[in-house]
């Protein structure tokens, strides 16, 4: 079978598995009422922190609209949950901790199925969360925690007990009814890989000295920017440098005093998401969610993409070259594997603007849910077009194990290889060190500091025209297909399906385009 394993050790599985249906998963890092922790409601920060003079920029606002808030409402994320429970009883704790890590902290995060969180637990990752965090490789960390993490990843987070809100100030003594300490945690890309880099923990062989990049590849978002040149130029060069940007002029801290800040950034972070607010949007009631914010956030969402590549075209005889350049801090596109997709798309015209001939054309196909016919959008020719992604997949030994198809695989709590990943690298790109961090290509070559991809078309005979379009979509139809048909125990699935029909099916964004005359 074609692909990297990411975990070959059978009787490491076996072991891991076992623990976990007896209802031992452990990992290292603060645990659930380890210290007492009890985080602020949300509706305690708004009382200062919303209503400002920021406009769309409010703390509170932005917030609202990220993916962060609804990190506990996603749909999809629910929906991939339930199936996990059912492929590993429990299992969905795990996810529960990146989720709503209030929910997990205060010790609601049993059983895995998401029932025993409340209705703050929805908040996802609430304010109070985030601005608790502590640097987990720190020595302040190792004082509270009896099992520090030996690295960043899967959720081995630390909260500091006690109510100090941190963040890029340590100011405000009396603007506050909290307390406010400077944190350069708060400002590093290793803030955001608490959660970005996550590995399937009944992979490992010891969680407590591991690092998460070594075993079971999930997610590597993370991974992939530490790996590459931006990190190299501190905060300027960190995550938060694009997924949170400043506010020109600086903005309010508070609605209440004059508690002015010159560095001041949108709390809610764009990303690749661009549907799933739509679907909290529909799915969850107005006292829990701000539409507006949501659709502030989407919009958000969209103009990053639009940073994200560059395109150059030239045409050369009766060849179009194409190259593609990543303008990201990580692999283009990242994030979660299953759904998320980029491909070309390519429109041959003829003097009349008719087209002679499209590659990757995305439109209306037969298919079937549940044994019942339906029409859904999808990419139409995945074959003649370049679609970059991950695909994980199923090794036969585990599929064997589990009475499941070796190869490609959405059972993402099953995988244990990659059989695809032809994304392209960001900007210092080493092959080597990729590997370490099993997030190595997969089925694509690319040598060390490439950065790009070179595509060539051949140009029909009476084309006078060509246009490019470089799509991308958060969701696909077979991903979603999947989760509605696979899960047997609770309705996430088809309020996943029904949500996706009544919002627009998830279309694809155009994050960049160009043309040329013949």
């Amino acid at each position: 079978m074609n692909g990297r394993i990411i975990a070959g050790l059978c009787l490491v599985c076996t072991i891991a598995l076992t623990a976990v249906l007896s209802g031992e998963i452990f990992l290292p890092g603060m645990q659930p009422e380890e210290a007492g922790i009890e985080f602020a409601r949300v509706q305690q920060c708004q009382m200062c922190h919303a209503g400002t003079e920021n406009g769309p920029a409010d703390p509170v606002l932005s917030w609202q609209g990220g993916m962060m808030a609804q990190a506990a409402r996603d749909p999809i994320f629910l929906a991939a949950m339930t199936i996990a429970n059912q492929d590993v009883p429990g299992v969905g704790e795990f996810c529960l901790r990146c989720h709503t890590p209030r929910g997990w902290l205060e010790g609601r995060s049993t059983p895995g199925d998401a029932s025993a969180l409340n209705r703050e637990d929805l908040h996802g990752v609430s304010c109070d969360a985030c601005h608790r965090f502590i640097d987990p490789l720190s020595a302040e960390a190792k004082k509270l925690v009896k099992d520090a993490p030996p690295g960043y990843g899967n959720a081995m987070m630390v909260a500091d007990p006690e109510n100090i809100v941190r963040g890029p100030y340590g100011d405000g003594k009396g603007a506050m009814p909290h307390k406010v300490m400077k944190s350069d945690f708060h400002a590093s890309g290793n803030l955001c890989g608490t959660c970005h880099d996550i590995s399937n923990p009944l992979l490992a062989k010891d969680v407590k000295t591991d690092p998460v990049y070594s075993f079971g590849h999930i997610e590597r978002t993370y991974s992939e920017w530490v790996l590459s040149d931006y990190a190299k130029h501190g905060a300027k060069g960190a995550c938060q440098s694009c997924h949170y940007p400043t506010v020109e002029g600086g903005g309010q801290a508070s609605r209440y005093g004059k508690l002015h800040r010159d560095y001041f950034v949108y709390h809610g972070p764009p990303g690749g998401s661009t549907w799933v607010q739509d679907a909290v949007a529909d799915l969850w009631p107005t006292t829990d969610v701000n539409k507006k914010a949501l659709q502030l956030g989407k919009q958000r969402s969209e103009a990053l993409l639009k940073t994200a590549a560059r395109l150059e075209l030239d045409i050369a005889g009766d060849k179009a070259k194409l190259r593609i350049t990543n303008l990201t801090g990580h692999k283009l596109p990242s994030g979660y594997p299953e759904g998320r997709r980029m491909w070309v798309n390519v429109k041959f015209l003829d003097r009349w603007n008719k087209v002679i001939r499209e590659i990757g054309a995305y439109g209306d196909k037969e298919d079937s849910l549940g044994g019942k016919p339906v029409k859904v959008p999808t990419l139409l020719d995945s074959e003649s077009t370049t679609v970059y992604e991950v695909v994980p997949g199923i090794s036969e030994g585990m599929a064997k194990k589990f009475n499941k198809t070796p190869g490609p695989s959405f059972h993402f709590v099953l995988n244990d290889m990659i059989t695809k990943d032809n994304r392209i690298p960001p900007k210092g790109f080493d092959n080597a060190r990729f590997a370490e961090h099993l997030c190595e290509p997969v089925g694509k070559t690319y040598a060390n500091g490439q950065y790009w991809d070179d595509l060539e078309f051949d140009i029909p005979q009476g084309t006078k025209k060509v246009q490019v379009r470089l799509m991308h979509q958060s969701m696909s139809w077979e991903y979603l297909k999947f989760l509605a048909e696979e899960n047997k125990t609770d309705d996430w699935g088809k309020k996943l399906y029904n949500t996706w029909t009544r919002t627009g099916k998830c279309p694809p964004t155009t994050i960049a385009q160009i043309e040329k005359l013949i």
